[in-house]
């Protein structure tokens, strides 16, 4: 498998053996970024970080015999927090509270959700 059809073509399938280690990648990606790189640059790289994250998610859903609308679920609070950041980090405040945790915590059951969950139509070829 490559990196445009892990993180950048979300039609076709991912098998689990390719997911958890393209999974560990973004998030040792989304680590240096989240606690070396400080400021709007760590900030931008981390949003352009979301797409293939998306991506790989999508591709295991459609293993997994799922649609990938089942990503709204987590994106939804995501980029709400992310608007309420916005709004809030011009005047220098902290955004903390529920709706953050409440987002991570999704997106994080998402991605383990990729992990223990089962292929189904094991006959059909990968795109």
């Amino acid at each position: 498998m490559n990196f445009e059809a892990l993180f950048v073509n979300p039609r076709g399938r991912t098998p689990r053996s390719e997911y958890v280690p393209a999974l560990l990648v973004l998030v040792a990606v989304f680590a240096f970024y989240a606690f070396l790189v400080k400021g709007r640059t760590a900030t931008f790289c981390m949003l352009v970080l979301l797409y293939p994250a998306f991506v790989l998610i999508a591709r295991r859903l459609h293993d997994m015999g799922l649609s990938a609308w089942w990503l709204a679920i987590p994106t939804v609070p995501l980029l709400t927090a992310f608007a309420i950041w916005l709004k809030y980090a011009s005047f220098g405040a902290s955004v903390d509270g529920l709706l953050p945790t409440v987002a991570l915590v999704l997106a994080a059951a998402f991605a383990f959700w990729g992990c223990a969950g089962k292929a189904r139509g094991a006959g059909r070829p990968t795109a």
